[in-house]
């Protein structure tokens, strides 16, 4: 990618007075005159008007509108007939690119071309056959949306931008974080329903239990766990989520940030942030119907529309509707879910658009459980940690079959985007989401004979989010500094709420070679709406301030601020703070990054647990500091990555005397490299690695001290490949993984053995009469591997799932 530039001073003072021109672009003769700058500017740009490299942002809407902006964003005078632009439409537009490739996506499908006249280019209509003279006409580029940049099977499933947090969107390359972005097609070549099977491909995401069976809360970034109440987000406002389970159907993509998100998204642990992006509509109409069948007989069916309508197609909407049950791969499992969401815009003007959403969900699963929990005797309730048992195949239903979790979503966003200057926008944005958990489900304490004990759990418990933001992002400049500012505040409540509460235990009963089924202690099951005894009441008001400078075309500097009050109902909480972030981004050479970081994390105290002798007590908040420096490299048909990262946080533990404490410090260091490799037409290739250091420092007379943390190996690996077999619309798929030993006990004593994965799987394009037909095949887990899930900064294991087999056919009509 060729280094940024940024326009003269001088430019950019002509700019603005032909911005303030842009409400009257129409001539007396019928010509629309989409920029007009100086005549010196003009002689200059003339030279070579569509090579050079510009910023654009330009939201789809009516022709002669983005001519005009695509105009001002490069500096570059623009005529047509304005009888020629009328009635037509332009899709969204972003990215840094030439004139020329700006213009072909602006151009495409209108029938128009964009050609010279001395200092001008000027739009005509294509000439509907060959000859007559000769005239200077830009190459017209063939531009499917979003190509090269959408993560596309045909980029290598490379997305090239996406939203930062308090930053907005940005450039991944130009952006000093590490972040991973996970692409609507990606999701559907996998067939992924879960995290757990999205992000396999990614070393510095732990290995997971999906969804099917129960609750999926082992997922880890980097070793850490994403915060409970604000980890994870929905287009950037918070959704309190007990579990890592929204149904990827209503996503377009899946953004992890990595590390610490302090400045970037606020208050909350360093574990990471989830940022869920929603389908919208799109200019060009959606037709879809999907449908998936698991070996164990449990089936999909997932349909998707979308498009637009009204005056200059000025409305859009977009609708997702899926439903999903049947036979699990545990036996006599159940699965049962059913999700649709909605979501539609309003181009008031082309500078000014509305949008609102909506997405509701159930899922209700049989035959599952909460944990493994190693111990020495098998007996329920003993919680001290001994010698775990081998890994039990993951067919094996462990759990008696009444057994049930259920999970429940619903979230409703709207967002008003006005774009009242050609380089400044204002957003305001408001997000509701209620999230609940109905878990009936025993924890199951073994030995290493497979001699066990349940301990039954029966409980409902509901969360609530309400988050409202407003930001102003905009561009200005200090003499030859450019700077990108960004202003904003932000107001986030977040509510949980329990219902009535029981647990039973059953002594002695059985062994794990083969678990016996068993009835239901409980009359009944835990519903949602019983959950109205709140339990936990946190709110979150905070000021942000950014400003990235861009010190010539080599250098930008990140400084960032967050001042908020945290405030806890019902204990000490009440503090106010303030969460620094200072980056800076060196580009030695076209298509490197060079980059470091520092960012601030605050997160609430934690509570002990109900095991310890001062069970229950509220510890006071948390800072985290986290370093961080790296390199991203981008080709033609490749993108690879690097980071060096150390994150210092407060570390909670119990002592020798059961006494929960967070007196200590957990340090996060290590090493992840990753790249993505288009070698050929026929191959592509990712693959990703990531050496960790999790270890407790600064405890209690050190009994802890260098010992690493309990749940996180030390070595992650993971590679996916994909072949398009020669002369077939065929692509053979295969991945494979590796997760290095992790210790079950704070003193390291015990660990779960290492695992390798392997996956494999096959598509088939073709054709339905004139509708394209997509065919899948994944088998996961092929060997059919016994192995345990763990669960960062925990003795809790779980059954890895084992193979899966999983058939899909999608058209798009």
């Amino acid at each position: 990618m060729t280094k940024p530039t940024f326009s003269p001073r001088p430019q950019r003072l002509a700019l603005a007075v032909h911005a303030a021109m842009m409400a009257l672009p129409m001539t007396a003769t019928g010509v629309a005159i989409f920029a007009a700058p100086s005549a010196a500017h003009a002689q200059a740009t003339a030279q070579a008007p569509a090579q050079a490299m510009h910023e654009f942002d330009i939201p789809a809407g009516p022709l002669s509108t983005a001519l005009t902006r695509a105009a001002a964003q490069s500096g570059v005078p623009l005529t047509a007939d304005a009888a020629l632009t009328a009635g037509k439409t332009a899709p969204a537009l972003k990215g840094r690119m030439t004139l020329r490739e700006a213009l072909a996506q602006l151009l495409a499908g209108s029938g128009l071309a964009a050609g010279t006249e001395g200092a001008s280019i000027v739009i005509k209509a294509v000439p509907p056959a060959p000859g007559g003279a000769k005239e200077a006409v830009l190459p017209v580029v063939t531009v499917r949306a979003g190509a090269d940049t959408d993560g596309s099977t045909a980029s290598g499933y490379l997305v090239k931008s996406a939203s930062v947090g308090a930053l907005g969107e940005k450039s991944l390359k130009d952006t000093p974080y590490s972040i991973e972005v996970y692409s609507r097609e990606l999701m559907e070549n996998k067939q992924a329903r879960s995290l757990a099977d999205l992000t396999k491909a990614d070393a510095s995401i732990s290995l997971q239990q999906d969804n099917i069976v129960t609750e999926n809360n082992s997922l880890a970034i980097r070793g850490l766990g994403p915060d409970s109440a604000t980890g994870q987000k929905i287009d950037g406002l918070n959704s309190r989520v007990r579990a890592n389970d929204l149904p990827l159907e209503h996503l377009e993509r899946v953004e992890i940030l990595k590390g610490a998100g302090g400045f970037l998204y606020g208050f909350g642990a360093p574990g990471g942030t989830i940022n869920y992006v929603l389908k919208r509509p799109t200019d060009e109409p959606v037709r879809s119907l999907s449908t998936q069948i698991m070996d164990s007989g449990l089936t999909l069916i997932h349909g998707d529309l979308g498009g637009r309508f009204g005056a200059q197609d000025a409305f859009g909407y977009r609708v997702n509707l899926v439903n999903e049950e049947g036979a699990t791969y545990i036996n006599d499992g159940k699965s049962r879910r059913h999700s649709g969401s909605l979501a539609l815009d309003w181009r008031i003007t082309p500078d000014l658009v509305w949008r609102a959403d909506a997405l509701v969900g159930e899922h209700v699963r049989k035959g599952g459980y909460w944990a493994v929990i190693p111990n020495a005797d098998g007996a329920a309730s003993n919680w001290t940690t001994a010698t775990p048992l081998e890994p039990i195949d993951g067919s094996r239903r462990l759990a008696p079959t009444f057994t049930r979790y259920g999970s429940r979503h619903k979230t409703y966003g709207t967002d008003l985007a006005w774009q009242f200057a050609s380089d400044w926008k204002l957003s305001l944005s408001h997000r509701i989401s209620e999230n609940g958990r109905e878990f009936t489900q025993p924890a199951i304490f073994a030995n290493t004979n497979g001699d066990y004990s349940l301990r039954y759990y029966d409980l409902a418990t509901r969360f609530e989010s309400r988050q409202s933001q407003g930001v102003i992002s905009g561009k200005l400049s200090t003499g030859p500094v450019v700077h990108e500012l960004v202003m904003g505040a932000s107001h986030n409540v977040t509510q949980s709420f329990s219902g009535p509460y029981q647990a039973s235990n059953l002594a002695n009963a059985g062994n794990l070679g083969n678990p016996a089924d068993a009835a239901s202690p409980f009359p009944g099951f835990a519903s949602y709406d019983d959950a109205n005894e709140e339990f936990g009441f946190m709110r979150r008001r905070e000021l942000f301030v950014s400003d990235t400078l861009h010190l010539g075309s080599d250098w930008d500097l990140i400084v960032g601020l967050r001042r908020g009050r945290l405030e806890v109902k019902d204990t000490a909480y009440n503090r106010t703070a303030t969460t620094p972030t200072l980056a800076a981004v060196f580009r030695p050479t076209q298509g490197l990054s060079l980059y470091g970081s520092y960012v601030e994390a605050l997160e609430e105290g934690a509570t002990a647990p109900e095991t310890a002798a001062n069970a229950y007590e509220v510890f006071a908040p948390l800072k985290s500091k986290q370093y961080e420096v790296g390199a991203k490299a981008e080709g033609r048909n490749w993108s690879a990555t690097a980071a060096l990262f150390r994150l210092q946080r407060g570390l909670t533990y119990t002592t020798s005397d059961n006494v929960f404490t967070q007196d200590g410090e957990a340090r996060y260091q290590g090493l992840e490299i990753s790249g993505k490799f288009r070698l050929s037409p026929r191959w592509l290739v990712t693959a990703s690695t990531m050496w960790l250091d999790a270890t407790n420092q600064k405890t209690e007379g050190g009994a802890l001290d260098g010992k690493r943390i309990q749940g996180v190996a030390r070595e992650q690996t993971s590679v996916y490949g994909e072949y398009s077999v020669a002369g077939l619309p065929l692509t053979l798929t295969a991945g494979a993984r590796y997760v290095g030993k992790r210790p079950v006990d704070a003193d390291n004593q015990w660990h779960v053995g290492s695992v390798t994965l392997l996956d494999a799987g096959a598509r088939y394009e073709t054709k339905w009469g004139t509708k394209p037909v997509s065919l899948r095949l994944s088998i996961d887990n092929l060997t059919n591997k016994a192995y345990w899930v763990s669960q960062s900064e925990s003795s809790n294991l779980q059954q890895g799932a084992p193979r899966t087999i999983k058939l899909g056919a999608q058209i798009e009509f």
